[in-house]
C-alpha cells in the first residue's frame, strides 16, 4: 500500500469518500504543504465561490495551513471560516515524522442562503450587488448543515483523523481524550436554542469582561462560528454581541469609577486596551468623559 508522509493512502481515500457520501459535504486530506492527498466531494481545492471577488487560492491556502496545529488545542478539530464567510472543519492527523497533515470536510454553511447573501455578502463584506448575484449563482453545491449536525460531523471527523494516524495516536490515552471532546461537543449541540444561546453568552461576557476577549473566543464558547452566533444574538436581544460586551464593560466601569478606583485602572480592569480608547467609548455612551463623571459623582 501507498505511504505518504505516515499516512496509508489506500486507507484514507477509503474514509475520505465515506465521510463525504455520509455527510454530503466535501472531504480532503492534505500534507503539511497543502498537498491533495485524497478528495471527495466540493472540497476547498475546486471551489470557485469566491472568484472575481479579490480573494485568492492563496488566501484560502494560508488561512488552511495552520488548522491542524490548531485543531489540537481544541478538543482535536477546528471549526473555522474561510475568507469568504464559509465554514469549513478540520482535524490533525500526525504523520510519521512529526508534520501534521490535516483532514478537512467543507466548505458549507450553517445559514439560510438569503441570511448569508444579505449579512455575510452584502453587509459584513460590503460586496457590490453585481459581484454578490455572482457569488451566489456559485453557491449551488456548497451545502446547508445544521449547526447540531455540524457539532457532530465534527467529532466524527476527530475520530476519523484518529484512524488515519500512526499507531500510537490510537493509543486508549488519545482516544480517551478524543472521548471527552465529543461529550463537549454534544452538550454544546444539544444547547443550540436561541434562549439559551444568549443567555450563555451574556453570562460569559459578565464573568469575562476584564479579559482581552473577541468575538471568536466569544463564538467558541457557544459552540459556533462568530456569523452564526451574531445572527442568532442580533435576532433575540436585538443588538449585536459586541454592543452587549462594550455595554457590560462601560456599566462596571461607572460602579468603580463611583467606589473612586483611578480612571487608568478602571479602563484595564474592564478590558479597555488603553485609557484613550476607554474615554473614547465612555463619551460615546455617556456623553461626558470618565473625569468629568468621576468628578460629579
Amino acid at each position: 500500500m501507498a505511504q505518504v508522509t505516515g499516512i496509508d493512502i489506500e486507507l484514507a481515500e477509503g474514509c475520505v469518500q465515506a465521510f463525504a457520501s455520509a455527510s454530503g459535504m466535501g472531504c480532503e486530506l492534505c500534507a503539511p504543504d497543502g498537498t491533495v492527498l485524497s478528495a471527495s466531494g466540493y472540497c476547498c481545492d475546486a471551489c470557485d465561490v469566491c472568484s472575481g471577488t479579490g480573494i485568492s487560492k492563496q488566501d484560502c491556502k494560508r488561512l488552511h495551513s495552520f488548522t491542524a496545529k490548531a485543531s489540537e488545542r481544541e478538543d482535536g478539530k477546528y471549526l473555522y471560516e474561510c475568507p469568504l464567510g464559509l465554514s469549513c472543519i478540520t482535524s490533525a492527523v500526525p504523520g510519521s515524522n512529526g508534520d501534521l497533515n490535516r483532514l478537512t470536510v467543507g466548505p458549507f454553511i450553517m445559514e439560510d442562503p438569503q441570511d448569508f447573501r444579505d449579512y455575510d455578502l452584502s453587509g459584513v463584506m460590503g460586496l457590490d450587488p453585481q459581484t454578490v448575484d455572482a457569488i451566489m449563482g456559485r453557491m449551488g453545491q456548497i451545502p446547508y448543515i445544521d449547526p447540531k449536525r455540524v457539532n457532530a460531523f465534527s467529532q466524527l471527523l476527530v475520530y476519523s483523523a484518529a484512524f488515519l494516524s500512526e499507531a500510537d495516536h490510537r493509543s486508549e490515552d488519545y482516544l480517551t481524550r478524543m472521548e471527552e471532546g465529543t461529550v463537549s461537543a454534544w452538550a454544546k449541540a444539544n444547547r443550540i436554542d436561541p434562549a439559551a444561546t444568549v443567555k450563555e453568552v451574556n453570562s460569559f461576557i459578565e464573568e469575562n469582561f476584564g479579559r482581552d476577549i473577541s468575538l471568536l473566543d466569544i463564538a467558541k464558547h457557544a459552540g459556533m462560528t462568530t456569523s452564526y452566533l451574531c445572527r442568532v444574538y442580533k435576532r433575540e436581544q436585538g443588538t449585536t454581541v459586541n454592543a452587549y460586551l462594550t455595554q457590560v464593560r462601560i456599566e462596571r466601569s461607572k460602579a468603580m469609577l463611583s467606589e473612586g478606583v483611578p480612571i487608568a485602572e478602571t479602563a484595564k480592569r474592564c478590558g479597555f486596551s488603553d485609557q484613550s480608547y476607554f474615554t473614547k467609548v465612555f463619551r460615546q455612551l455617556e456623553g461626558t468623559t470618565p473625569l468629568r463623571y468621576k468628578k460629579k459623582i
